[in-house]
């Protein structure tokens, strides 16, 4: 007995695919990243501000730790409904390219950092396949 997947006829439904992705990824990263951290006030962005440091930037921390949470909270709603999909897919990867670097900079594993490498990865790729054709700005 022999077990035969066809998955070729799957092909037809890779914009269905992407928006499954899209609506996925950037609603789980809006209601469990970004929305917590930007109704975190200014504490809260004074402390995600502190990873500037790695970067030779000690000025402003609580801006920083702000327009990060802004990013990641307007960042992901736009990415699920796949407007201004690859410049906002940029930007969320670089979000996570700062994250896994300040991880390790931190001292922390690569466990630890795995999140973050993860969505990085997500995100860059989602940039250079595009929103799909279930977006509100079709993709050029």
């Amino acid at each position: 007995m022999s077990l035969n997947l066809n998955f070729d006829s799957l092909k037809k439904y890779k914009d269905e695919g992407l928006l499954l992705l899209r609506v996925g990824v950037g609603l789980n990263y809006l209601f469990f990243h970004g929305w917590g951290k930007l109704m975190g006030g200014h504490e809260r962005w004074i402390s995600l501000g502190q990873v500037m440091p790695h970067f030779g930037v000690d000025e402003i921390a609580m801006v920083w730790g702000f327009l990060g949470a802004l990013i990641e909270t307007l960042g992901a709603l736009l990415f699920a409904v796949g407007y201004k999909f690859r410049f906002v897919a940029m930007l969320l990867g670089s979000m996570m390219l700062v994250a896994v670097y300040a991880h390790i900079s931190d001292g922390d594993s690569w466990r630890q950092a795995s999140h973050a490498f993860k969505m990085m990865f997500v995100f860059f790729g989602m940039m250079l396949i595009g929103s799909g054709k279930y977006a509100i700005q079709k993709p050029s």
